[in-house]
């Protein structure tokens, strides 16, 4: 889905990298995250920070702009609230970099490891490269990765983009956990989807699709900041309903994307596209099971709704492929009659 953007690209200022930061109400972390970029083993004449500003009602745009007085590869763009899509796409537009990278304006990165990935890119003259990540609390202080987390392989070895689908992607798609030769997503058209939640789910295959090199490195770069107000963990009712409408969402264009490559409009190596149809049913199935788990907790007087756009969008049975015992006896269940998982979910909680 492609955003408008009134963003003249201007071709004349080559760099090295582009880093892409959405802007909404980030004025409490921003400053952290935008010296961490910073402070790279990278010359800042190399490198450009294009923080857009999403029609933030703080001064997180005065403050990059504050910053960017003294250094000058900090970028600020103002846009119509589009949400964080909407910003990485018209910063994908007016990025200049050889490589791009995106950082949410709430986290942060480690010191002198981009030059490292770049050096990567180019040696083994890669389209993508896949780096590790370490979660903080809001103390900065790093906290356990979730338990299907510790299951990704991040030893290193060659592949095409469809390869590491079907072997290594697992559920998570991160949109900052990679770097990225920019024409393969510029010349390819592959622009981010709208939505709150999960937007850059369906987004992360269609440029794996396209890479025909990638690479894994296991070097933490990333800090991702989990914050008790986010969308992933509030429990505010009306934020739920966002979340759980963005599942639904989700769910559309995941199934259009397997379905497309079914049918062929959507071309991927034969070797792979099993495994890449296998894929999108299982995050099919993820998507349908956490959406059902947020009904049964927080939506449970709207359950029938849900289950109806559930029904609407046929996506039962689930496919039972999973490495979690757990999420295969809720897929079980949903597959006899979602109703019966909600119900499961709301007791278990309500009695917890």
């Amino acid at each position: 889905m492609k955003q408008t953007s009134n963003i003249i690209h201007n071709t004349s200022r080559g760099k090295t990298i582009s880093f892409i930061i959405p802007l909404y109400n980030s004025a409490k972390w921003l400053e952290k995250c935008l010296l961490s970029i910073l402070n790279q083993d990278i010359p800042e004449s190399e490198m450009e920070i294009i923080c857009v500003n999403d029609g933030s009602p703080d001064n997180s745009a005065k403050m990059a702009r504050e910053i960017g007085k003294k250094h000058p590869c900090i970028i600020v763009l103002d846009q119509e609230n589009q949400g964080p899509s909407g910003a990485r796409n018209n910063g994908m537009r007016y990025a200049t970099g050889k490589y791009l990278c995106f950082v949410d304006p709430d986290d942060y990165v480690e010191p002198n490891v981009y030059g490292k990935l770049v050096r990567q890119m180019e040696e083994e003259n890669l389209d993508m490269l896949r780096f590790n990540y370490q979660s903080v609390d809001e103390n900065y202080q790093p906290v356990e990765k979730p338990a299907f987390e510790k299951r990704f392989d991040y030893s290193s070895k060659l592949m095409s983009g469809a390869e590491f689908i079907a072997t290594r992607l697992d559920i998570a798609c991160n949109i900052w956990r990679y770097m990225y030769r920019r024409e393969i997503i510029t010349e390819n058209g592959i622009w981010c989807f709208t939505g709150d939640y999960y937007d850059d789910t369906p987004w992360l295959p269609l440029v794996l699709m396209k890479a025909g090199r990638m690479n894994i490195c296991d070097m933490v770069v990333y800090n991702y900041l989990e914050r008790s107000d986010s969308l992933v963990k509030t429990k505010n009712p009306m934020m739920q309903i966002r979340k759980a409408d963005g599942f639904v969402l989700l769910l559309k264009y995941l199934e259009d994307e397997r379905k497309s490559i079914v049918d062929g409009r959507l071309s991927i190596d034969d070797r792979w596209k099993e495994r890449v149809i296998a894929w999108y049913k299982r995050m099919e199935a993820h998507a349908v099971i956490s959406l059902l788990t947020n009904v049964g907790i927080y939506l449970f007087a709207v359950r029938k709704d849900y289950v109806n756009k559930l029904n609407g969008l046929k996506v039962f049975p689930l496919s039972k492929t999973t490495d979690s015992k757990k999420t295969l006896r809720k897929i079980r269940l949903a597959n006899i009659h979602p109703l019966i998982l909600v119900w499961f979910i709301h007791l278990k909680n309500y009695f917890k």
